[in-house]
């Protein structure tokens, strides 16, 4: 039987509502047994989330949600059980924390002549407790000051690729987003493949150079998935090296249709990546 886990969260070190205290609270209510805080860039939020994880009993994972780009995309790689001070990792982390506040001030510059606001980028900072707020910040932001209705329509509005503050950031590569969480003793993870919108031939190319980097496991795991996306996802973890991990992707209580640990059983004859964590 597996154990109760989730290995995709956030806290508001990154973009989450709940402080990294509160996330791990959640999970132990929820009955999650291993759990990884996996905030955006930044391990920030590891050393609150490890001391509340010790009194709650739960094993925390040391975790991480790395932006990357592959062939002109952007895509998310999940670093799992890595040393978190390891020089390689903290220098990626560092570079990656730059570009985010060079975005942030981008997207508010963008957003004080698109949405008629003065200081859009030192309100979501303000609002964020960072130099470094990342778009959800900028929609709870909006909603605040009232131009939008909700953090939805700020996406579609403003911030949402195509729309007037939108802004496309240079992240690392994959490949060395990857060998980065490598020598950090990590393992990285693909993170939700069904999102990208990506045929299938598309995505098979971009798990032959994940591994080819490095990558070792997928999510496969995740809530609201169809029938055709679990086939898909399966299929992939029988023709490609990779362990199966998976995560409900949790920011905010808001999204009622989540909860922490609340996933789906990992395929049959799938390779759980905590495996890699064992061998570790």
């Amino acid at each position: 039987m597996q154990p109760c886990y989730d290995f995709h969260c956030h806290s508001t070190a990154s973009d989450g509502t709940l402080s990294p205290s509160q996330l791990v609270a959640r999970a132990a209510a929820a009955g999650v047994e291993m759990l990884a805080l996996t905030d955006h860039d930044t391990l920030a939020g590891l050393p609150e989330a490890q001391q509340a994880a010790a009194e709650a009993a739960i094993e925390l994972i040391t975790g991480i949600e790395i932006s990357s780009t592959w062939s002109g995309r952007e895509l998310h790689i999940v670093g799992l059980n890595m040393q978190a001070d390891h020089p390689d990792l903290q220098a990626l982390v560092a570079a990656q924390q730059q570009a985010r506040v060079r975005r942030a001030e981008l997207i508010g510059r963008k957003l004080d002549k698109a949405a008629g606001l003065a200081g859009s980028y030192q309100r979501a900072a303000d609002l964020a407790g960072t130099a470094a707020p990342g778009r959800p910040w900028f929609a709870r932001m909006l909603v605040a000051s009232g131009r939008v209705r909700d953090e939805q329509h700020a996406f579609n509005r403003f911030l949402k690729a195509g729309q007037s503050a939108y802004v496309n950031t240079p992240w690392v590569p994959l490949d060395e987003a990857v060998q980065a969480l490598r020598a950090a003793g990590g393992v990285a993870v693909l993170a939700h493949p069904v999102r990208y919108g990506m045929t299938r031939r598309k995505l098979r190319q971009l798990l032959a150079d994940f591994c080819a980097a490095g990558g070792q496991g997928l999510e496969v795991a995740m809530p609201r998935l169809n029938p055709a996306q679990q086939a898909l996802l399966i299929e992939c973890l029988r023709d490609f090296p990779l362990y199966a991990s998976g995560g409900s992707d949790f920011h905010t209580p808001a999204q009622y249709w989540l909860e922490l640990g609340r996933l789906p059983a990992l395929p049959e004859q799938a390779r759980p990546v905590w495996e890699l964590f064992q061998a570790a």
